[in-house]
């Protein structure tokens, strides 16, 4: 466990004073590869308690670290909400979709394997399945930690947010600390959902660029509404902001008095709330 801790850096947290009334709490959970965070709020999340954001190499092996160092996140809470960020994931529209022919699926687009758990989620709004794999450890350990727990792909919860009626497009761009996730949508239709892994700026126009190009939007007139680990001052956003006209951020709906962090950091998160409502 000492060498596991070591592949799991806290990258920020934020705690808010409690009014010391009994509150209905819930817990949100956001897994990934390569990222794990976590935010206790109140029962309808519109307020913060606590948030800790980690980026991690230790994949499935970051929750046991977090739940040893986080004694919190075995109490009783109203709602558990969590979303899984792993990328092996295809969209099926429902009369295409076959429940066996999952794990062939994901195995021939990803190489997904016997240690993964396959997962079929219904997007009901959207008539689609998504199809998804999850290390197996880690949903065996939700499943037995959180059994009441209510779970998501992270595609999932963010189609959950596309505006797709906008006849010019709109992305919808949520970035982590080495990979950004996408959700397109144009003229009432679903056109994407992908991660995609960056060092630079450059890595993440090219792709957005590219996305845009293959979806045949008009970078003129595309929205991009941009979420997670971006600034306002970073070359980043500069970069984006030379060759789009349309950038947005995509704020939580919690408050948060006196954080150094901007409230877009954690919206990822804060989606999880409108899924169980």
């Amino acid at each position: 466990m000492h060498e596991l801790k070591r592949t799991v850096k806290q990258l920020f947290h934020i705690e808010q004073p409690e009014t010391g009334e009994q509150v209905q709490k819930q817990l949100l959970f956001s897994l990934g590869d390569s990222h794990c965070s976590f935010a206790i709020t109140n029962a309808d999340g519109s307020e913060l308690y606590r948030l800790f954001y980690y980026a991690t190499e230790a994949g499935e092996n970051a929750l046991p670290v977090l739940l040893e160092q986080h004694p919190e996140l075995n109490d009783t809470f109203y709602n558990i909400l969590l979303s899984y960020g792993h990328p092996q994931s295809t969209l099926v529209p429902w009369p295409q979709f076959r429940h066996e022919e999952g794990l062939n699926l994901l195995k021939s687009l990803y190489g997904v394997n016997g240690l993964s758990t396959v997962i079929s989620e219904s997007i009901g709004d959207w008539q689609l399945y998504n199809v998804f794999a999850v290390p197996s450890f880690l949903h065996e350990l939700v499943s037995k930690q959180y059994p009441a727990g209510q779970y998501w792909h992270l595609y999932s919860v963010a189609i959950k947010n596309i505006r797709a009626a906008e006849s010019g497009g709109h992305l919808l761009v949520d970035f982590r600390k080495n990979d950004f996730t996408v959700v397109a949508g144009a003229n009432g239709q679903l056109l994407l959902a992908q991660t995609f892994l960056y060092s630079t700026p450059e890595d993440v126009l090219y792709y957005l660029l590219r996305t845009v190009q293959q979806l045949r939007l008009s970078q003129q007139e595309v929205k991009l509404s941009l979420s997670g680990l971006i600034d306002k001052q970073s070359a980043l956003y500069k970069e984006l902001y030379q060759y789009f006209l349309h950038l947005e951020f995509r704020e939580a709906g919690w408050g948060v008095a006196n954080s150094d962090y901007p409230a877009h950091f954690f919206t990822s998160l804060n989606d999880l709330v409108k899924c169980a409502s």
